[in-house]
């Protein structure tokens, strides 16, 4: 009886944590929101808390290896930001504690739930609905801006920028809200009910545009992997149902997947030039010379642009530089209160100071040093067997292939932006991975009790 209680709780609180996080822009961002920001944050990490000692406790995770390794990964952030800070009350109020224990409260509850789809399904369903409605939001406001002579650059609720559609704070946290949406809306058509498919239907479609507009490649890409090899997976357990243990087989599958990748990365640059003739329509129609002089600034992306590639090399390289700068640096890092930027990585070009290092590992290595960046990616290779011991398994639920598809999909993101690591503000991707993750390290014994 308690268990069910407590799996309920933890169903109602994830659908809480999914809503929170498709409008956590408001409240990081928002002139309304941004003054509960801290509070709201605490309230998720504490509940967040108290959950994932339950389940550790009573699924006796504490003999688990990667439990201690988590733990230990906590404890080594706190004591470096101590180190190097003091001890106050803001090293508590660092918002990095309370998103991932956000995150990894779904990476356990998952793990011990008897029905943990149930609790991926109120995730998506909340984020999936709010992400739609904020996104369709801003793709209303930032059209009525083209009817201005400077459209407002409002980088929040909706506005064009650089021939981008732009939310959320910016364009690429915007790109993979929507992302994150989609892959939890492909996840519902596999696995939802007959009206959850259809809800899901409608979401994919809208995501789709707002993707498409939107012109992320980073996030395109990694989308069109995860459905590749979904694909790839699919094929394979369909030859392997059939009795062929043929090459040919494994050939048609991955022949597949690639068709597969390839078409979703086509079909995403679609809403662009479609948006484009719909609006310069529509103010051909009215006569709208302004709007019709801002939608042609609007384009769409080659796949073959490698313009953004050079700037992120010059990223990299300035990244290394600074974390190589001392052996306190490259040993422990800048620790998760520094507000260090990235200075000098455009030198001679400009003066643009980047935020972090637009690669997960680098960042990684430039906040918590060489013992932080060993530490996660020894959790990397943890997860890693165990998600592709079950990705490659042919009698494996579909849902869970699917999931190991997703956070493969996240951590290619991670090469050029922070993937599945956020350690402020998590941009959505990252609940996809922990969730996925937690699957993974389900035990074999639990998983007929999936659905």
């Amino acid at each position: 009886m308690k268990k069910r209680i407590i799996e309920k709780i933890s169903i109602i609180f994830a659908g809480m944590a999914g809503v929170f996080s498709a409008l956590e822009t408001l409240f990081t961002n928002g002139n309304i929101l941004k003054s509960i920001d801290r509070i709201t944050y605490v309230f998720f990490g504490l509940v967040s808390a108290a959950l994932i000692l339950y389940y550790i406790i009573s699924g006796r995770l504490y003999k688990k290896a990667d439990t201690w390794l988590i733990f230990s990964f906590f404890l080594y952030v706190f004591i470096t930001t101590w180190a190097f800070y003091g001890f106050s009350k803001s090293l508590f109020a660092i918002r990095f504690y309370y998103v991932w224990l956000t995150l990894f409260f779904g990476y356990f509850a998952v793990r011990q739930m008897q029905r943990p789809y149930d609790l991926i399904r109120a995730f998506s369903f909340t984020n999936v609905s709010v992400v739609c409605v904020y996104g369709v939001s801003i793709a209303a406001r930032a059209t009525v801006t083209l009817r201005d002579a400077v459209p407002e650059a409002d980088r929040l609720l909706g506005c064009f920028r650089e021939g981008r559609l732009c939310g959320m704070t910016n364009a690429n946290t915007m790109a993979f809200h929507c992302m994150t949406a989609m892959m939890f809306s492909i996840f519902g058509i596999i696995k939802g009910s007959r009206i959850e498919k259809i809800f899901y239907g409608v979401a994919s479609a809208v995501l789709w545009f707002l993707l498409g507009l939107n012109n992320s490649r980073t996030a395109n890409y990694a989308l069109a992997f995860a459905v590749a090899a979904l694909v790839f997976a699919a094929l394979r357990k369909y030859f392997a149902k059939k009795g062929s243990k043929k090459p040919a087989g494994f050939a048609v599958s991955a022949a597949a997947g690639i068709a597969a990748a390839l078409c979703v990365v086509l079909i995403l640059m679609v809403p662009t030039p479609l948006y484009r003739t719909c609006v310069t329509a529509a103010a051909k129609a009215s006569g709208d010379q302004q709007t019709l002089d801002n939608v042609a600034l609007i384009y769409e992306r080659g796949i073959t642009d490698v313009e953004t590639l050079d700037d992120r090399q010059l990223i990299w390289k300035r990244s290394v530089e600074l974390i190589f700068k001392n052996p306190r640096r490259m040993l422990f890092g800048i620790s998760m209160r520094s507000s260090e930027r990235l200075y000098g990585a455009y030198e001679g070009r400009h003066d643009i100071v980047m935020p972090f290092a637009h690669t997960m590992l680098l960042e990684v290595f430039r906040r918590f040093g060489l013992i932080g960046l060993i530490a996660w990616i020894v959790m990397l290779c943890i997860w890693s067997r165990s998600a592709l011991r079950k990705f490659f398994d042919t009698g494996q639920d579909i849902g869970v292939i699917y999931l190991m598809s997703a956070a493969a999909g996240v951590l290619l993101t991670g090469v050029t932006e922070m993937g599945p690591f956020a350690f402020t503000t998590a941009m959505a991707a990252p609940y996809v991975f922990f969730l996925s993750c937690g699957m993974a390290m389900r035990d074999d014994k639990n998983e007929k009790d999936l659905t």
